[in-house]
C-alpha cells in the first residue's frame, strides 16, 4: 500500500542554520507516527514545513497520497484533510470556547451558521470536550480545558491526518492519560496522526512507530522500544558519557 503522506528531502534553512536538514521518511494510513528528539532539533519545524503553517520549505517535497503539496497554501493543505495543533495554548483568548471552533472552521473550511455549529458539536463529542463549557471564555479555561479546545477544533475541520505538536505538555498525571486514551480512540475512529511528544511514557504508548531527529536531520526509526534503546539516540539525549 502506497503511504499517505511522504516528506522527501525536505529542507528548511535560516541563514546559517539548517533546521529540518534533508529529511525524508513516509507515513501509512492509519498509523500513529511518534516524533521525539532534543530542544531544537527541528521537529515543530518540520510540521511548519508540511502544513506551511507558517512557512514553507527551502527545498524538497511533500506528498499527500501522491500528490506534492509544498507548493499548495496553508488553507489548501487543511482543506486536504491535514490538520496541525501547536505546543503553545493557542485560543482567542476573548471568544467563548464554541466561537473559537466556529472562528476556525470559518477560516480554513469556509463554513459558517448551522454547518460550522454542527461541526463543533460534533467535534466535542467526539474529543470529549463538555458543551456546557461552550459559552465559557475561552482564556479563562483551565490549560487542560484549553489544550482540550484545541484539539476540538483540530478535529472539528475534519482532517484525515492529524499533526499533533506536544499536546500533553504542561499537563499532569490523569491529564496525560486523559490525552494518551483520546489519541488511540482517534486513531481507532481511522484517524492517521503525527505526534510530537516529550512525554515518553506517552510517546511510547501510543506511537507504531518512532522516528527520532537530532539538528535537523533523522537519526533513528522503527519499533519504539527498539528506537529509544539506540545507542545514537541515547546520545542525542544524553550526551556521550551516558
Amino acid at each position: 500500500m502506497a503511504p499517505v503522506l511522504e516528506v522527501d528531502g525536505l529542507t528548511k534553512v535560516f541563514g546559517a542554520l539548517r533546521a529540518v536538514d534533508n529529511l525524508s521518511f513516509s507515513v501509512s494510513e492509519g498509523e500513529i507516527l511518534g516524533i521525539a528528539g532534543p530542544n531544537g532539533s527541528g521537529k515543530s519545524t518540520l510540521f511548519n514545513l508540511i502544513t506551511r503553517i507558517p512557512y514553507g520549505a527551502s527545498s524538497g517535497r511533500v506528498l499527500f497520497q501522491g500528490r506534492p503539496i509544498h507548493r499548495v497554501s496553508d488553507v489548501a493543505i487543511v482543506r486536504m484533510g491535514i490538520v496541525r495543533t501547536f505546543q503553545r495554548e493557542t485560543v482567542f483568548s476573548s471568544l467563548s470556547c464554541v466561537d473559537n471552533i466556529l472562528v476556525t472552521v470559518e477560516q480554513t473550511l469556509g463554513l459558517r451558521g448551522r454547518e460550522a455549529e454542527r461541526l463543533a458539536d460534533k467535534a466535542s463529542d467526539i474529543v470529549g470536550f463538555p458543551r456546557n463549557f461552550h459559552n465559557h471564555r475561552a482564556g479563562t479555561m483551565p490549560v487542560f480545558y484549553q489544550k482540550q479546545l484545541m484539539l476540538t477544533a483540530a478535529v472539528a475541520q475534519c482532517p484525515h491526518i492529524l499533526l499533533l505538536d506536544e499536546p500533553a505538555a504542561s499537563l499532569v498525571g490523569p491529564e496525560i492519560d486523559w490525552v494518551q486514551d483520546t489519541i488511540q480512540r482517534l486513531n481507532s475512529d481511522g484517524l492517521t496522526i503525527l505526534l510530537i511528544e516529550h512525554v515518553l511514557q506517552l510517546l511510547l504508548g501510543v506511537s507504531t512507530r518512532l522516528i527520532v531527529m537530532e539538528q535537523g536531520g533523522l537519526i533513528a526509526q522503527g519499533n519504539p522500544q527498539d528506537v529509544v534503546e539506540n545507542p545514537r539516540v541515547i546520545e542525542a539525549y544524553l550526551g556521550t558519557a551516558a
